[in-house]
């Protein structure tokens, strides 16, 4: 083989070498963001169980106690 063809396999080899690289970066550019997403609506759901317990708890005290008025929690609706 002459040293042209070699140095056009080269070059070709080095091309599909810096898109494999480019494809894989990509790739841990995706699972980043996938995560990034993962961990926000672990949040949300944790957010979401708290309001829920939150407003069991005040149900159940409301059971145990119905002639009883709720205890201040700080949070007040706008008028």
């Amino acid at each position: 083989m002459s040293y042209a063809a070699l140095a056009t396999i080269g070059a070709l080899f080095q091309a599909l070498g810096k898109l494999f690289d480019w494809l894989y970066a990509r790739k841990l550019v995706d699972a980043g963001k996938t995560a990034q997403k993962l961990e926000d609506l672990k949040g949300q759901i944790d957010a979401a169980h708290s309001a829920l317990q939150a407003r069991l708890d005040i149900e159940r005290q409301q059971q145990l106690n119905p002639d009883r008025v709720h205890d201040d929690d700080g949070f007040k609706r706008p008028d």
